[in-house]
């Protein structure tokens, strides 16, 4: 076969979220602040037409709030919390 170069890629996906409340730019910072190779995002768009990085289809599993990103328009979702479920240090972080 012959002298095969290999090279890991290491992506981050939804940033760095083992550590920081994954979907918020605190995760991404942190993953880039890594050196990771690349960073995986899911973008949906809102009620409004905007874009938002979010990997659920819900924010029901990472924010104090509840339903489809489809339905909601960017000030709802800005005004979630996207941290407290990680823990106290991060309450407050937007999606």
């Amino acid at each position: 076969m012959g002298n095969i170069d290999k090279k890991v890629t290491l992506a981050a996906h939804r940033g760095w979220r083992g550590k920081y409340p994954e979907n918020t730019m605190l995760a991404y910072k942190k993953a880039a602040d890594l050196g990771v190779d690349q960073i995986e995002i899911d973008v949906r768009v809102t009620k409004d037409g905007e874009l938002v990085i979010m990997h659920d289809a819900t924010v029901d599993r990472t924010t104090n709030g509840t339903g489809k990103v489809e339905d909601l328009t960017l000030a709802e979702l800005r005004a979630l919390d996207a941290g407290s479920w990680k823990g106290e240090e991060f309450a407050g972080l937007q999606i």
